[in-house]
């Protein structure tokens, strides 16, 4: 590992000092991602990838004009010029700010398992966790990877970082239904992994066993899994970076903060020194120190997330959320409530349980009017009991994302750290219970969704 760091630091600085005469600020960052990744496929082991990845994110300004960039090392030196071109012909940006006198330090989250792993080139954990003759009939991945960083200031000021993380999803099936599920650690917890399968296949055998039944579409009372609130508030959480409200892409472009946006049981943080999850950052790409703060507090909106160029416009503090242009998030949690899964069912009483979701499209960002596809095991529920089921493809959710978060009337107590293609922001989060209301409602899919 520290080998990987220190080819990072000589490569930034090689870069820098390419630039520092010819540009008034520049800043480097580099990574480097050895990732290995199996795949399953209707209860067979199907592929074994492996991977290494360099990536160089390059931030440039000169006359207040500004440039980022990215791109493969090998090409670095044409890039380079070609870049230094490219600042040149820009008109001055209404977010330059001077780069600010970094605060952040150096840190590392490493499971010395997967670290292990690497250096003897053995995987075979990864097959073990998706065993078919274990699980039957899934289809999923499981991927773990070590991430080493370096970012360098043209004032001199070096930063590093290195991580690694262990994920994957995986979809159970029992006959023509299913169950998934998705984990994500920064440690080699195969309590975790397994739990994740068995929520899956709990979730199949559920539907598998009571009726074929469309729920009732149109408004209803709804219980959100991890995995499907997950996705819909990693949006909203978006909607809170301060560059999407300047930008109009915000649905709280409107509010103030200290207003009341959401449920009292909704409280949504940004956790970037969470050590759990692969967001995991000691720094922002700015070089300030990040910190854990929450967005969303009991309903109230608390803060827009910023880098020092959001802050400067908006007269507010950054939140050490950089992004070199726009602030970004790095995790996300959702703190949890006082009810077990088991007494959400029971306070859910009529309503519908989604278990899963894909394909959100937002309709209108200032609205937060959004759709999204069901998928896997949707369950009917009567007097706090399953009732019937359905697969999740023939139905969707459609509304307002506002008024899903203001109907949040209570979180479960069990936290799940969610990560796969439909929630990109490792995120530790409970079950959700949404009151019924008419701007969220459940309508049958054509027949063309699979």
């Amino acid at each position: 590992m520290k080998s990987n760091v220190g080819e990072l630091e000589d490569l930034a600085t090689q870069i820098i000092d390419a630039l520092r005469v010819k540009v008034d600020e520049a800043a480097v960052k580099i990574s480097r991602t050895d990732t290995v990744m199996i795949k399953a496929a209707r209860g067979k082991l199907t592929v074994g990838q492996s991977f290494e990845d360099y990536e160089v994110n390059l931030y440039l300004a000169k006359d207040r004009k500004i440039l980022v960039t990215s791109f493969g090392a090998s090409s670095r030196s044409q890039i380079l010029e070609k870049a230094v071109r490219m600042v040149d012909s820009l008109e001055p940006s209404p977010f330059y700010a001077e780069l600010p006198t970094p605060t952040g330090k150096s840190g590392e989250v490493l499971d010395k398992r997967i670290v292990d792993s690497f250096e003897g080139g053995d995987y075979s954990i990864l097959a073990q966790v998706l065993s078919p003759d274990e699980w039957g009939d899934l289809s999923g991945m499981a991927e773990m990877a070590v991430q080493t960083e370096a970012l360098l200031l043209s004032n001199g000021t070096l930063l590093t970082s290195a991580r690694t993380w262990f994920d994957g999803y995986a979809r159970i099936f029992k006959g023509e239904v299913s169950g998934q599920w998705s984990w994500v650690s920064t440690r080699l917890d195969l309590d975790l992994s397994s739990q994740a399968l068995e929520k899956a296949r709990e979730l199949a055998e559920i539907c598998a066993s009571l009726p074929k039944e469309y729920p009732p579409t149109g408004p209803s009372r709804l219980l959100l899994s991890p995995m499907v609130s997950g996705n819909l508030l990693e949006i909203v959480a978006s909607s809170t970076l301060a560059s999407s409200v300047l930008l109009g892409f915000s649905m709280f472009r409107q509010d103030e903060i200290g207003e009341k946006v959401a449920g009292d049981a909704l409280t949504i943080r940004s956790t970037p020194l969470d050590e759990e999850l692969p967001g995991y950052s000691t720094y922002d790409d700015e070089g300030i120190q990040t910190r854990n703060i929450d967005v969303i507090k009991d309903g109230i909106l608390k803060t827009f997330l910023h880098n020092t160029k959001t802050a400067r416009i908006m007269k507010a503090e950054t939140t050490g959320n950089a992004g070199w242009v726009f602030p970004k998030l790095f995790n996300l949690e959702i703190l949890t409530g006082s009810m077990r899964d088991g007494e959400l069912m029971d306070a859910l009483e009529d309503g519908v349980y989604l278990t899963n979701n894909w394909y959100t499209r937002l309709q209108n960002y200032l609205e937060g009017r959004f759709s999204t596809v069901l998928r896997d095991a949707v369950i009917h529920v009567s007097g706090g009991k399953p009732k019937s089921c359905i697969p999740g493809y023939k139905l969707r959710l459609e509304g307002s994302l506002r008024g899903l978060i203001a109907g949040v009337v209570e979180a479960g107590m069990t936290q799940n750290n969610i990560m796969w293609w439909e929630v990109g922001t490792p995120t530790k989060l409970p079950h959700l219970l949404i009151v019924a209301r008419d701007d969220i409602s459940l309508r049958k899919a054509s027949d063309n969704h699979s």
